[in-house]
């Protein structure tokens, strides 16, 4: 059992060494990767049963996991916005005012 948690820890390791190296917020791939672990995570918290009688004791670790996934889903969030904020950019051009995401929710708030 030990030696296949290990084999499982240097994979994810190798993983992680591998895509950290050319992953950079405000991609795409920066995107799908975070999914990835996201949904890891939540299979990891959910395999470890917290509602039954057998699985009270791993209740705090269940809730450490469920703390990662929200670091997770923060990274995720932060990622769109950087995403959303250079799409706006990239569709404007030299002559037109450069907007922002500020300035969208401005415009939106004076016309409410």
């Amino acid at each position: 059992m030990k030696d296949k948690i290990k084999k499982r820890y240097q994979k994810a390791l190798t993983l992680l060494e591998s895509k950290s190296q050319d992953l950079t917020i405000g991609t795409e791939e920066y995107e799908s990767f975070l999914e990835a672990i996201i949904s890891d995570l939540k299979k990891v918290k959910s395999s470890l049963k917290t509602r039954s009688k057998t699985g009270a004791a791993n209740r705090k670790e269940a809730d450490r996991i469920q703390s990662a996934i929200n670091a997770m889903k923060y990274l995720n969030n932060k990622n769109r916005r950087i995403l959303n904020n250079s799409m706006i950019n990239e569709n404007t051009t030299q002559e037109e005012k450069n907007l922002t995401r500020s300035d969208i929710k401005n415009f939106l708030k004076t016309y409410q």
